[in-house]
C-alpha cells in the first residue's frame, strides 16, 4: 500500500491550497468549452494531494527503486511493454511492475478488438453489399455480440455454419457457440484461437499466429479480401489479464478494477469494488493519483455517472476535481469547468513537489501532466456515462491531445481509435493502430477490417471531398 510519508503534510496544507506558480500548463483543447467560473485554486483537497503518488515521488527515497530500473523506465518513460517485460524479467521485488504491464496489455487488446468489431459493423452493417462474401455475415454477427449490440438480422449467424472455407468454419463454429450464450469468456471461442496460446505465462508475450487468418474475394471483382479471426485479440487479453493476476495474485482486485473502463461491452464488469489497497506500483505513472481513483472510474464505468461522482469526491482526487463540474439536474458536464480544474490541479500538484525537493526538478511537470489527463479522462468517462455525448467528444479530443510522451498510455490511444473506428474516422483510427503495430504483437488483427473500411470510405468520397 502507498506508504504513509506525511512528515511534510503541514507545510503542503499551508502551501498547496495558495495561488499557484505563475507558469501553467498551457491548455491544449481551451476553445473546447466556455471558460468555466472563477473558481478557488485548490481542487483537490490539501490533504488528498499529500497521497497523491507524484507528490509522494517528490520524496528521493520512495523513488529511487523505480527510478533506478529499467522495467519502470521502460513502461513509464517509453510506454514499450516488449522492453518492460523483458527488464523486469523474474525481479520478484518489482513483479506489480511485470503485472501492471501484463494488465495494460490486456486492456489494449480488448480495445484492439472493438476496433476492429466496430470497423466490421461500418462496412458490413447498413452498407452491407451484393458483392461482399457471405463469410463477412458470420464476422458481423460476432462484431454486434462483442459490441452487446442487436443484430437486426437474427439469422446472420447461420452464414457461420454454411461457409464453405474450411480455416473460417473452426472459428465461425466456436463463434456460433459462444453468441448463443451468456458465458464469459467464450471458451469455445478460445480454444479456436490462432497460434499457440498455451497457458497464462508471467512474462511471455504470444503473438496471433500467421497473419491473415483467412482470404476470400468479393462476388464481383474477384479482389481479395484478407481477415482474421477476432478470437486471436480475445484470447491475448484474457492470457494477459490471467498473467497480471499471477504475476502478482496478492493485488488481484486492484489489477481487475484498472481493467474495468476497458472491458468489452459484452464482458460482465462485476460488483463494484469499496476502497481498495492498491499498491503504489500500479499508480506510479499513470493517470490515476489516488487508490480510491480506481474505484471510482470502475464505478463510472458501469453507468453510476452523477451517482459515482457523490459517493467518491471525498476519497478520490478524480472524483473530486470533477465534482463541482457535473449539473445533477441535467445531467451534464461543464467542458470549460473540467478543462479548468484540471489546469488548477497541475499547478496544486508541481506546487506539492516542488516543496518537498526544495525546487522545482525535471520530472515535476511530465508527472503533474499525467494528473492533469487523469481529471480530463474522468470528466469524459463521467459525461458518456451520464449520456453527455457532447461533453464527452470534446473532452476525449482534450484528453487525445494531452496524450502525449509519457502520458501515450497504449490502451487508452486504442480505445480513441475503437471510438474512431466506430465514427467512420478511419484515417485517425488507422494512425491510432498503426503506432502499436510492431510494438504489441497482434494488434494487427484489427488493421483488416479497418483497412477495408477505410478502402471502402475512399472509393464512396467524391473527388475533392475530405476524407475522415
Amino acid at each position: 500500500m502507498i506508504a504513509s510519508k506525511r512528515w511534510w503534510a503541514g507545510v503542503l496544507l499551508l502551501a498547496i491550497g495558495c495561488n499557484p506558480p505563475t507558469e501553467t500548463s498551457p491548455d491544449p483543447a481551451g476553445s473546447l468549452g466556455d471558460p468555466a467560473p472563477e473558481a478557488t485554486s485548490t481542487v483537490i483537497p490539501g490533504s488528498m494531494v499529500s497521497s497523491t503518488w507524484p507528490v509522494l515521488m517528490a520524496d528521493d527515497a520512495l523513488r529511487a527503486p523505480f527510478e533506478g530500473h529499467p522495467g519502470w523506465a521502460a513502461l513509464v518513460m517509453q510506454r514499450d511493454y516488449p522492453a518492460a517485460l523483458a527488464a523486469f524479467g523474474g525481479d520478484a521485488p518489482h513483479a506489480l511492475g511485470q503485472a501492471r504491464v501484463h494488465a495494460e496489455l490486456a486492456a489494449a487488446y480488448r480495445q484492439a478488438l472493438l476496433v476492429g468489431a466496430n470497423a466490421t459493423v461500418q462496412i458490413y452493417g447498413e452498407n452491407r453489399r451484393d458483392e461482399d462474401p457471405v463469410e463477412v455475415d458470420c464476422l458481423l454477427a460476432v462484431s454486434y455480440r462483442l459490441l452487446a449490440v442487436d443484430d437486426p438480422n437474427a439469422e446472420r449467424m447461420a452464414s457461420c455454419q454454411t461457409t464453405e472455407l474450411s480455416a473460417l468454419k473452426a472459428h465461425a463454429e466456436a463463434w456460433q457457440a459462444w453468441t448463443g450464450s451468456d458465458n464469459w469468456p467464450p471458451s469455445d471461442a478460445l480454444a479456436a484461437t490462432p497460434g499457440q496460446l498455451g497457458e497464462p505465462t508471467t512474462g511471455a508475450m504470444p503473438d496471433a499466429g500467421t497473419l491473415p487468418h483467412w482470404r476470400t474475394v468479393d462476388l464481383v471483382e474477384g479482389l481479395e479480401i484478407q481477415t482474421a479471426s477476432p478470437a486471436g485479440l480475445l484470447g491475448l487479453a484474457l492470457f494477459h489479464e490471467q498473467a497480471a493476476i499471477a504475476a502478482a495474485p496478492q493485488a488481484e482486485a486492484a489489477l481487475r478494477a484498472s481493467l474495468v473502463p476497458f472491458l468489452l461491452p459484452s464482458e460482465p464488469a462485476g460488483e463494484v469494488p469499496g476502497l481498495l489497497e492498491v499498491p503504489l506500483d500500479l499508480l506510479f505513472g499513470s493517470p490515476m493519483l489516488v487508490p480510491a481513483d480506481l474505484s471510482f472510474m470502475a464505478d463510472v464505468t458501469r453507468g453510476s455517472g452523477v451517482t459515482a461522482v457523490e459517493t467518491w469526491k471525498d476519497r478520490s482526487a478524480l472524483a473530486a476535481a470533477v465534482a463541482p463540474c457535473v449539473d445533477v439536474a441535467v445531467p451534464s458536464v461543464d467542458v470549460g469547468c473540467v478543462n479548468e480544474n484540471a489546469s488548477r490541479a497541475f499547478d496544486q500538484m508541481r506546487t506539492a513537489m516542488e516543496i518537498l525537493s526544495g525546487g522545482e526538478q525535471g520530472y515535476h511537470r511530465s508527472f503533474a501532466e499525467l494528473g492533469r489527463l487523469g481529471i480530463v479522462r474522468a470528466g469524459e468517462a463521467v459525461a458518456e456515462s451520464i449520456g453527455d455525448e457532447t461533453s464527452m467528444g470534446l473532452l476525449r479530443l482534450n484528453a487525445l491531445d494531452l496524450s502525449i510522451g509519457i502520458s501515450a498510455e497504449p490502451h487508452y490511444l486504442l480505445s480513441i481509435a475503437a471510438w474512431d473506428a466506430g465514427n467512420r474516422n478511419s484515417s485517425r483510427a488507422s494512425d491510432s493502430l498503426h503506432a502499436q503495430v510492431g510494438h504489441i504483437p497482434g494488434v494487427e488483427v484489427a488493421r483488416f477490417p479497418l483497412e477495408a473500411l477505410h478502402v471502402r470510405m475512399s472509393r464512396e468520397s467524391a473527388p475533392g471531398v475530405p476524407m475522415h
